[in-house]
């Protein structure tokens, strides 16, 4: 069933990229505002955008950031993101944000906007993006306020591990958090 699911946003997805900026490039900016807004510098920094879409975040983080990889499950999507950013320090990957194709502790900042919603997984999806981050790295999300209360959200993110460090929810549709993955200190005993 989970399968079909996802077979069938991808599905969805793959039919509006041509016009999916134009439908909701402007609600998609007003989250990435707020969320910028609140997130710690990512200049030269490795950063992802999990469901990055079309590329609309990508556009932004490229000229701060030393790499910014993208990822998405719709072939369509990607394709327009790779045709509207020509930059060596943009990567794109086609892939399952609840399975990534990425090492342990590879990135800086992970983004992870109107995504969370769309997975039938979404506590899978988010430990892997615990997974992908650097100890001490930022974890920016966006919930869907129609699909999400703020208390699941806040309850999906603890059971993740993420620790949640501040939260914006007046201003878009969605719920957008910045949580911080605690670095592990062992000490001998």
């Amino acid at each position: 069933m989970r399968e079909y699911i996802k077979r069938s946003l991808m599905e969805s997805y793959n039919l509006s990229a041509s016009v999916y900026d134009q439908l909701y490039g402007e609600e998609q900016e007003a989250k990435y505002v707020e969320g910028l807004r609140m997130t710690p510098p990512v200049n030269d920094l490795v950063v992802l955008d999990a469901g990055c879409g079309s590329g609309l975040l990508l556009e932004k983080l490229s000229g701060l950031t030393s790499l910014a990889v993208g990822i998405d499950f719709s072939e369509k999507m990607i394709k327009i993101a790779r045709s509207k950013i020509k930059l060596e320090n943009v990567a794109f990957v086609i892939g399952d944000i609840e399975n990534m194709p990425f090492k342990n502790d590879t990135f800086n900042t992970v983004f992870m906007f109107t995504v969370i919603n769309n997975t039938p997984k979404p506590l899978q999806a988010l430990s892997e993006a615990w997974r992908i981050l650097k100890g001490g790295g930022y974890l920016v999300v966006s919930f869907l306020k129609k699909t999400f209360t703020e208390d699941e959200a806040e309850m999906l993110l603890n059971a993740s591990r993420f620790e949640i460090i501040n939260r914006s929810c007046e201003k878009t549709n969605d719920y957008v958090y910045i949580c911080l993955k605690k670095p592990f200190y062992f000490t001998p005993q």
